[in-house]
């Protein structure tokens, strides 16, 4: 009965992840870089020993293997975005099936199934499902170094296994994420636990299990020895600056408190008038788990899972959302805890507690599935795939076999790499003919637009991304430079894009379609 159980809430879980498919999916700087990236490291051998930039300061990077992952991904799905977020969505998904496997050991089945149904159902977790970026598989390896912690404690013929699964865990977490590297803090603080648990394990097998275990993060040294040590040298330059990042009248306690409660919102219940209720309520399932510890030892690691959190007090205040990826699992595990202890008391009131649960994610969850990522996620939001194919289809649709040149409003401004990669996959594979980018193509970012040999084409298109984060006098400054070109013919507003329609103004004007 259990596995039934539990295979409905897989296959809720992935039903969940597919709301709105088509119209979630994300697609900007970021996504079309790291597209261009992981393909070329399988079709033009540009192996790299660095991932996706961690920051905006030069030479701080994630680690590479995101990029091995995802190559292959797009390769088999033809370049297609959506055959690599399908994947994503399977792998969170695979989430539900690795915490009840975790928290059956931990505890017992029927906390095990409150956890998996609460993982299945979390805004947060649905969030790092739609997100095709590095900290959504960061997110997943905290189950297995907690995972790897619960083996070493319970089971004597597994111990070696865990410890691996501990160190080969925290190493996969700092690997996708860098800033997640305090997974290394939680690692040790578990070790502390576990250290009667560890007594009896050969120095020859500690080595064997760290050197294994700790591969995922060789590449950063790798990394730093090739870039002479730019990376080093530039986090100790960060270290040294002691300007503040924080806001006005803001601490690092206060961010570090709402972001718990943040955990607590998106992964359990929201509360949309009070930060401190959802604390309070943190509080009481730590309270909680530390009442059960006095007879169940695992519940302390439950409590070092949802505390992993501060140790981003040491970033003094430097806190994005995806910071704390697989955190809030922890506070899934400890709230089933809760949940369990209330069905022993009284089945009614539990009821009501999972059916507030329940309803609290599943309306955030599809009334987001239409918008995408949070602006936690993407300071520019809504820049959807689907509106981005809409988009395309219209300009060769009003072009009409003629050639056209674009003239795109974009983050960051003015770089060809999104709308390279979209026109190539949605545009030139169909049509057979590439636009003109009429700004043309910025050195060192990926994706080419044709260079143009004549004058203006006599089709021309406007292309305004979603505002956020563009400031206006650049929106404004490239209206005014298209009108030097052409006269506005219609606009249309795509989702929070808009294309402007125009015609060139030059009688000279031509029709010659673009070709690499």
């Amino acid at each position: 009965m259990t596995r039934i159980i539990l295979f409905l809430i897989f296959a809720l879980a992935v039903a969940v992840r597919l709301i709105n498919f088509q119209e979630s999916l994300y697609f900007g700087y970021d996504e079309a870089r790291d597209a261009f990236d992981s393909q070329n490291i399988y079709l033009k051998g540009d192996l790299k020993i660095s991932g996706p930039p961690a920051s905006a300061f030069r030479g701080i990077n994630h680690g590479p293997v995101y990029l091995y992952f995802i190559g292959p991904l797009f390769l088999l799905g033809g370049g297609n975005p959506y055959f690599v977020s399908v994947v994503f969505r399977f792998i969170n998904a695979l989430g539900v099936l690795l915490l009840f496997w975790l928290v059956r050991i931990y505890f017992d089945k029927k906390t095990a199934l409150i956890s998996a149904l609460l993982f299945a159902l979390s805004f947060e977790q649905y969030q790092y499902a739609i997100f095709t970026g590095n900290p959504a598989l960061s997110n997943v390896f905290w189950i297995v170094l907690f995972l790897g912690a619960g083996l070493v404690y319970k089971y004597e013929e597994k111990k070696k296994l865990g410890l691996f699964l501990m160190f080969l865990g925290a190493s996969s977490i700092a690997q996708f994420d860098l800033i997640l590297s305090y997974a290394f803090l939680t690692l040790i603080l578990l070790l502390f636990l576990l250290k009667r648990k560890l007594k009896g394990i050969r120095f020859r097998d500690w080595l064997k299990i760290v050197f294994l275990g700790l591969i995922p993060v060789y590449s950063y040294p790798i990394a730093e020895i090739k870039n002479n040590f730019l990376g080093i040298k530039t986090l100790m330059s960060a270290a040294l600056d002691r300007t503040s990042i924080l806001g006005k009248d803001q601490s690092i306690g206060e961010i570090i408190l709402k972001n718990y409660a943040g955990l607590f919102n998106d992964n359990v219940f929201k509360f949309n008038l009070s930060v401190g209720v959802s604390v309070v309520l943190l509080v009481g399932i730590i309270l909680l788990l530390l009442y059960k510890a006095k007879s169940n030892y695992l519940s302390y690691f439950i409590v070092v899972w949802i505390f992993s959190l501060s140790f981003l007090l040491f970033t003094r205040g430097f806190v994005p959302y995806y910071s704390y990826a697989g955190v809030g699992i922890g506070v899934i595990v400890g709230t089933s805890v809760l949940l369990a202890w209330l069905y022993k008391k009284s089945l009614p009131l539990f009821l009501l507690a999972l059916a507030l649960i329940v309803f609290s994610n599943l309306p955030r969850i599809y009334l987001q599935s239409k918008k995408g990522l949070i602006v936690d996620i993407k300071a520019q939001p809504k820049m959807l795939l689907s509106d981005e194919i809409k988009l395309i289809e219209e300009t060769y649709k009003y072009a009409n076999g003629r050639g056209f040149t674009i003239r795109v409003t974009s983050m960051p401004y003015k770089i060809q790499t999104v709308w390279a990669y979209l026109y190539n996959q949605y545009g030139y594979k169909k049509y057979n003919y590439w636009p003109y980018l009429e700004t043309g193509n910025v050195l060192g970012y990926p994706g080419v637009f044709p260079v143009p040999k004549l004058g203006t084409t006599c089709v021309r298109f406007l292309i305004r991304e979603p505002v956020r984060g563009i400031p206006e006098i650049l929106i404004n400054n490239d209206v005014k430079e298209e009108n030097q070109f052409s006269k506005l013919v219609q606009e249309e507003k795509i989702g929070d894009f808009v294309l402007q329609i125009r015609e060139a103004l030059d009688k000279n004007c031509h029709s010659q379609k673009g070709q690499l």
